[in-house]
């Protein structure tokens, strides 16, 4: 789900605390429901992660201030194992940005497809040149190494919660969870928790043209939680609802009010399809990726034989000044060996610094993914050193680095940056 950085901290430090807080009043009172609750949510995880064929989950978040939406996101993702393929559509509103942002996305093991329909009507898609593992893939959040550590320390907040939660057991097996926290129930460490994230965390966030978050600067808490969810008869999460309202104050005394809303479901267990999208007829750019250990490599590395310059700068009189020039040229390049020759020039005036100029070849073997290499080299005067090279073909340069340069004025600027020569 595409939110925001900070409205998902926010979900971390109110909602993933309280609302688990809140359903763990069950165990509490009923001695079985916290870990009903709790080997409900492992038991999705686990089965979303290595058992089911195929389902859909979707996920809806809100945040207000004041009662006035600042942001609403929005995600339907569908995980199909058979078909080895995911698809996902997600959009955010805000009142304050025109149009409503959007995003489709589309993945098999031999494509991607992105397509932004509030941006433009193209369809961009990554044709990779061998098969990928599994796109539709879910990581179990529970094999995490923190995950255990998280886990007690939900235990541990809601330790002295007692009777607030309803546990029903359906006719069909399923059981319902619904509960409520009012400001005076809720742990003095999780308002402590809150209070310090909004302070630090939030401060001044834009959302959109003339939407911002609050300064909320003191007596910041939590007033209220309210949660409910929905376990069915195999034991599987399928709803889980919460709601936290935040208030403070900012630095002019003024009350705000933010109310975070998020509802996550899980549909269409075993019964749902993905199907690569049809472009015939549409705008479609299409680009070749790589994958695995071939991810990094460089499609034809000969592309970067040729020279490559940039400026010998001095700091003179408070200015820099051109002095020179660095000349790297590339003579050969495959998968595996590069070699050049390096040299410098320096202009009428400035003889003086040509004594100490290196001028050389070097050959080496290129290593991490084909685009790093570590050479020695000396000089035409003698001078032995040693260096690094590195290919960057987004951005159509080479970095070029030498190691204990034998200058003799601190005033040298030695640039490892080096332009093709194109002209």
């Amino acid at each position: 789900m595409k939110l925001k950085n900070k409205p998902v901290l926010l979900i971390v430090f109110t909602l993933g605390a309280l609302l688990f807080a809140t359903s763990a009043l069950a165990d509490i009172a009923h001695k079985d429901g916290y870990e009903q609750l709790k080997d409900g949510i492992k038991l999705t995880a686990a089965s979303c992660s290595s058992q089911l064929d195929s389902f859909t989950m979707e996920m809806n978040f809100a945040l207000k201030q004041n009662g006035q939406l600042l942001s609403a996101d929005s995600e339907t993702k569908k995980y199909d194992k058979i078909r080895q393929a995911v698809e996902s559509i997600s959009s955010q509103e805000n009142p304050y940005s025109e149009p409503t942002p959007s995003y489709y996305y589309y993945s098999d093991p031999t494509t991607d497809i992105r397509y932004y329909p509030h941006r433009d009507d193209t369809y961009y898609v990554t044709e990779y040149n061998k098969s990928r593992d599994n796109p539709a893939t879910f990581d179990n959040p529970f094999e995490e190494e923190v995950a255990v550590d998280v886990e007690r320390i939900f235990d541990a907040l809601i330790g002295s919660l007692r009777d607030h939660v309803v546990v029903t057991e359906n006719a069909d097996g399923s059981k319902e969870f619904s509960g409520s926290l009012s400001e005076v129930q809720i742990p003095a460490l999780i308002n402590a928790l809150v209070s310090l994230e909004m302070k630090q965390q939030f401060r001044g966030q834009p959302y959109g043209q003339g939407g911002q978050m609050p300064d909320l600067a003191q007596d910041v808490y939590v007033k209220e939680i309210n949660g409910s969810a929905l376990i069915n008869a195999d034991g599987l999460l399928e709803r889980i609802l919460g709601t936290a309202v935040i208030s403070g104050q900012d630095n002019q005394g003024i009350t705000h009010e933010l109310t975070v809303d998020i509802l996550l479901e899980l549909k269409d267990i075993n019964n749902t399809t993905v199907v690569k999208p049809d472009l015939s007829g549409k705008n479609v750019v299409t680009e070749q990726g790589q994958t695995g250990s071939d991810k990094w490599d460089i499609a034809n590395p000969q592309k970067f034989i040729g020279l490559y310059k940039n400026d010998i700068i001095i700091e003179e009189e408070g200015k820099f000044v051109k002095i020179g020039e660095r000349h790297l040229e590339i003579v050969h390049i495959d998968q595996s060996s590069i070699a050049g020759r390096y040299e410098e020039h320096y202009k009428p005036g400035y003889e003086r610094y040509a004594d100490h100029k290196l001028d050389f070849t070097f050959e080496a073997k290129l290593e991490n993914n084909h685009r790093d290499a570590q050479f020695t080299y000396t000089s035409s005067s003698g001078t032995k050193g040693n260096g690094s090279i590195y290919l960057d073909d987004y951005a159509a340069k080479i970095n070029f680095w030498l190691n204990d340069l034998p200058f003799t004025s601190g005033t040298e600027k030695y640039d490892s940056v080096f332009n093709p020569v194109l002209d």
